[in-house]
């Protein structure tokens, strides 16, 4: 059954014949506490799921501002979901950005940053996600 998820995405976001969990954390630019409360209802949504390992996410962070405060919670944020996670990507980071955050899931969350992805192409981070291989 479809539903929305927190963050207002339909959930699940069927493309292709794959199954995708878009996380829209766009446009919240400098309003850490809107985002923060987001992050935590998706996290709580994400994880009364059932199942392990079965979720492709694509995490839009399009206008969002990427502090070192926010980079630290996203980590944390994937981190807590972690059980969850097939596939991982983010889209709409700057390539700085993405190396901040790639350094800290590779600290925090090792089993992890093997496979995230980052992309600019919000469609093509939709076809990665959806490819069977890594």
């Amino acid at each position: 059954m479809l539903q929305k998820s927190p963050s207002g995405s339909l959930c699940p976001y069927y493309l292709m014949g794959g199954e995708l969990h878009p996380l829209k954390y766009d446009s919240f630019h400098d309003r850490k506490a809107d985002l923060f409360a987001i992050m935590k209802a998706e996290e709580e949504f994400i994880l009364k799921s059932s199942g392990t390992h079965n979720r492709r996410i694509w995490i839009d962070l399009y206008e969002t501002t990427l502090d070192h405060e926010v980079i630290g919670a996203l980590v944390l944020h994937v981190k807590t979901i972690e059980p969850k996670i097939d596939k991982l990507c983010f889209v709409g980071c700057s390539l700085i950005q993405a190396g901040k955050i790639r350094k800290m899931m590779k600290q925090k969350v090792p089993n992890l940053h093997k496979i995230v992805r980052f992309h600019q192409d919000p469609e093509e981070a939709k076809k990665w996600l959806i490819r069977e291989a890594y």
